[in-house]
């Protein structure tokens, strides 16, 4: 978040992590600092807002699905979200930057980024299987139409599952190069109107009916 004094990020969650109330704040906070340290390292650059947002989402919404019962699964959700879309770092920004749509090469190019990031996040300290799997596959899609892998149902890791709902849900209210933010509402509508087709329904229901509703939109 950015610091009210020296105007920079630094490596404290927002207070919103107090809301987290399943999950020890100790090892919410020092995993979060783990995976920003990693990534200044690595990239030479704070982790970004949509990181911090995605990995946010993401540790509520195992959370509220049972999905995260342990210590480790809490520090494998909150990698997996810090890292799951470190492989556009490989990408040349002109193309993960485009402020139009992108061609068909382009896409290609693009579509390479979960295995490009699988590669770059098993450099990361601590970093397992559940979490390479679920950068590598937060692309894919619930009828089996996503990538990299066309991977169909729960065939999909589950962390990829949560992983998907979070990313594009901040995505969309978030200003991007090529369209304004949505607002939630907007948001919402989409997750509901893709339920069962892009996502996991049983995971949509969870995030817009309890996430958003505790946590605010």
């Amino acid at each position: 978040m950015i610091d009210p004094v020296l105007g920079q990020y630094d490596d404290r969650l927002p207070e919103t992590v107090n809301l987290l109330s399943q999950a020890p704040d100790a090892v919410v906070q020092e995993t979060f600092e783990e995976a920003c340290s990693w990534i200044r390292t690595l990239l030479g650059r704070p982790a970004e807002g949509h990181e911090r947002q995605v990995t946010m989402l993401a540790l509520r919404l195992a959370l509220e699905a049972g999905e995260v019962r342990t210590t480790l699964g809490i520090r494998q959700v909150i990698w997996a979200g810090m890292l799951h879309d470190i492989g556009k770092s490989a990408i040349d920004p002109r193309i993960t930057n485009k402020p139009g749509g992108l061609s068909a090469q382009e896409q290609d190019i693009m579509r390479q980024h979960p295995a490009l990031g699988r590669r770059l996040a098993s450099m990361a300290p601590d970093v397992d299987s559940e979490i390479l799997n679920a950068v590598q596959h937060h692309h894919e899609r619930w009828d089996g139409r996503g990538y990299p892998a066309g991977l169909i149902g729960e065939s999909v890791p589950v962390l990829a599952r949560i992983l998907k709902v979070a990313d594009v849900y901040d995505a969309l209210v978030t200003d991007r190069p090529y369209r304004p933010a949505w607002s939630s509402d907007e948001a919402v509508e989409y997750l509901l109107d893709h339920s069962g087709t892009d996502f996991d329904p049983r995971l949509v229901r969870i995030f817009v009916h309890q996430v958003l509703q505790v946590y605010g939109n």
